[in-house]
This record gives C-alpha cells, structure tokens and sequence, in this order.
C-alpha cells in the first residue's frame, strides 16, 4: 500500500475529504445512539405544582415531551396527582419522589420550585421548573447563564412595569392601583418591588394589600378603598386562588383588573400581558430532553418564558371603557363581548 503524501494538494484534499467523512459518520451515529437510547430506556418523570394554573404548565410539558418523542407507556412514566398540592403535602411529595429516585422533577409555580431546591438538596435528581418567577431572588441559584446546580428551567421576564403601562395605555384616567400580595412569597414580593418604582415613573400611586394566608386575603375585600381605580394581580398562588373573586368585585365597581397571564383575561380581568401556561410548560420540556439524554442541569442556561397581550371586550363592555383599537391589534388573545362567558 502507497502512503499518502500530505504535502501534495491533491493527496491533501482527498485526506481532508476523508476527515469530514469520519467526522460526520461520528456525528450521525452519535445522533443515532441518543435516538437509539431513548427508544430503549424508560424514564420516571415526577410532576408537581401548588396551583391550579400550574396544571396547564404540567399539560403543556407533557404534551411537548410526546411530540419530542416520550411516549408515556413506552419511553417514560409521569408520576402525578392530578392535582396541586401544598404545604406539607407539597414537601411530602417531593420527598417521595427523591426516595423513588425519579430520574427528573418538573416543577410549575415559584413555591414548588423552591420547595423542589431545598427537598432535593444533596441528590443528583435534576428539576426542570416551568416556571419560577425570578430564580436568583428566590433563591435557587446565584447565575442564570450557568445555575451550577441541580435546577434548571424557564422564568418569567421582569415584565410587570410594562403591563403596568398598558393598564394606563387602556385607561389614562387610572391614578391608584390596588395590589394585593403575599409578602413572603419571592414572587409577588420581586414584583411589588418593581412596581413601587415604576409607579413613581408614571405619576401614579400603589396601594399594597398584604396578606400572606387566605384569611388575610379574606380581609383584602371589606378594607380594599373605595377610590382605587384598578387591580392589579401578581404571579402569586396565594392571592390567585381569590381571582374570581376580584375580577367579579373589579366589574361590580366598573374598575380594570390587570391579571400576570391569558388564565385571568379568560376568567375576566380586562387585560393581562404575560405568559400562556401551557406554552410555558411545553418551553420547558426541550431543557428536560437534555437532561434524559444526559446534559447536566446546572450547565443549562435558564430560558425566558414568552410573553402576550391578552383583551377582554366583554369586561370592557361592563365597565363602560373603549379599548383602543392600537391596543387590540397588539393582542395574542382576545375575549369577544359576543363570547359565551
């Protein structure tokens, strides 16, 4: 056999040709045996939230893993309630799915997010969140880019002091705003933060209404003012289990309630500019794919979940307001006043 002679240009060009032969057959059969792994393994998948809303983050996830190609009964098996949970059931179920040694976590709501951080501390059992509202202020991890832990996932976008400014871009008449939270949440209480500076921008007053447990919430509704000229609702489970009820009190006062995502303008709020949680959800099932396939999560960078305007022309019809026509071509989603309720 002839050697080849490097220093020639022809023998150089037919060695480089082979070289991106081999390099390609590598990357094609690297593709192959991850494709092939998946097809051959059967991964255990827990999910958990604390909130109603949270389960259409779960849906969306789900649904997002079978189009990549998870096929319950097949490739992988969900560990769920069906339900939310909190509080001491919350903790005990993290805590059964770290001793069941789940091969991931997908976590939906701030407070199961951070439960999942401090339950899973000391194992190597990976957490997908989808979503917690700021990760560094609650405490997850000190860097987005590269979380260095066990949790990785998809946050919301510090967007509130936009969604403020198109409350008043809806109505300009608007000069307090009444926003009730829980405090000791990290979610809502970021938020407020954001907004106490945003106000003073805008030439308008906030008025917090803090409660931090639902009897708390309970006392919001008979010492809310009579002057305050909207509502503003936070990512917060606590207060968010009343929304109904200040959506309903909002239209009996014909006053504007501003909700953090598409859920509260479908149950009524006249506006919202947040996420669609089942889009969330399905966000975050690309980063767990990384991880089944075998990423590590604390070198996958945190995403940033999209945002969307939401309308609701039958509320604005019961509160006697006419929303702009610039307003309504922004929209993602919009709630026609000739739409069943």
């Amino acid at each position: 056999m002839v050697p080849l002679d490097i220093n020639s240009s022809g023998n150089r060009n037919v060695t480089i040709f082979l070289l991106v032969l081999i390099l390609l057959n590598i990357f094609a059969c690297s593709g192959q045996d991850n494709d092939a792994a998946k097809a051959n393994s059967r991964y255990v998948v827990g999910l958990v939230t604390n909130n109603p809303n949270g389960m259409k983050n779960v849906e969306g996830f789900r649904e997002a893993m079978t189009r990549i190609g998870y096929a319950e009964g097949r490739n992988i098996e969900y560990r769920y309630s069906g339900e939310p949970t909190q509080g001491q059931a919350l903790d005990d179920t993290l805590r059964r799915l770290v001793e069941e040694r789940v091969d991931l976590i997908f976590t939906a709501g701030s407070p199961t997010g951070v439960a999942a951080h401090r339950i899973t501390q000391g194992t190597d059992i990976p957490v997908v969140f989808g979503v917690i509202a700021d990760p560094i202020r609650a405490g997850v991890m000190t860097d987005l880019d590269r979380p260095g832990g066990n949790l990785t996932g998809v946050m919301l976008s510090p967007s509130h002091s936009r969604r403020l400014e198109l409350l008043l871009e809806i109505n300009p008449k608007i000069r307090r705003v009444y926003i009730p939270f829980n405090p000791e949440d990290s979610a809502p209480a970021s938020a407020f933060g954001y907004l106490e500076t945003a106000a003073v921008q805008l030439g308008i007053e906030i008025v917090a209404g803090r409660a931090v447990d639902q009897d708390e919430v309970s006392a919001l509704f008979g010492s809310m003012p009579d002057d305050i000229d909207a509502i503003f609702l936070l990512p917060d489970s606590t207060v968010n289990r009343r929304q109904q009820d200040f959506i309903d009190l909002a239209i009996a006062r014909k006053i504007a309630v501003s909700g953090p995502s598409i859920v509260q303008v479908e149950k009524g709020a006249l506006i919202s500019y947040g996420i669609v949680h089942k889009e969330a959800g399905a966000q975050a099932a690309s980063t767990a794919d990384q991880i089944l396939r075998g990423a590590h999560p604390g070198d996958l960078p945190v995403q940033t979940a999209e945002f969307y305007l939401g309308i609701n022309l039958r509320t604005a019809q019961a509160i006697d307001l006419d929303v702009p026509y610039d307003i309504l071509q922004r929209a993602h989603t919009i709630v026609r006043a000739d739409t069943q309720p």
